[in-house]
């Protein structure tokens, strides 16, 4: 499944939180604060460049595609509610994404979010 870039969403708010990985893993940049520098090398494990984009590797090792919260939510919308619409649980429906090879900070949130306001469910 391929993303789309829609110039008409504005820039992902979040997009920082990132940055800050990209920067010690490409760079080894580090915080000045020295708590915030320890939380960073430790988080950074998880996380791999790749022709210069950020995917996290899962307990299962599946490479995620770490991509913006804007995305990620438009994604959830059209695979919950599209023409195949699955409408099941949001934990379900985030597990099938981080299966997919995708991955954003707030998954879980939004997909709660999505399934409280559906309709249909």
């Amino acid at each position: 499944m391929e993303l789309d870039e829609d110039p008409a969403i504005e820039p992902d708010p979040l997009a920082t939180r990132r940055m800050p990985y990209l920067d010690y893993l490409l760079y080894e940049a580090l915080p000045m604060d020295k708590i915030e520098a320890r939380l960073l090398a430790h988080h950074a494990k998880s996380f791999v460049v790749i022709e210069g984009e950020l995917y996290r590797r899962s307990h299962t090792r599946i490479l995620q595609h770490y991509i913006p919260i804007e995305q990620g939510k438009q994604l959830l919308s059209d695979i919950h509610g599209g023409v195949c619409g699955l409408h099941v649980a949001p934990r379900t429906l985030v597990g099938n994404m981080f299966r997919q090879g995708f991955y954003w900070p707030t998954a879980v949130a939004d997909a709660e979010q999505i399934v409280r306001t559906c309709e249909g469910c």
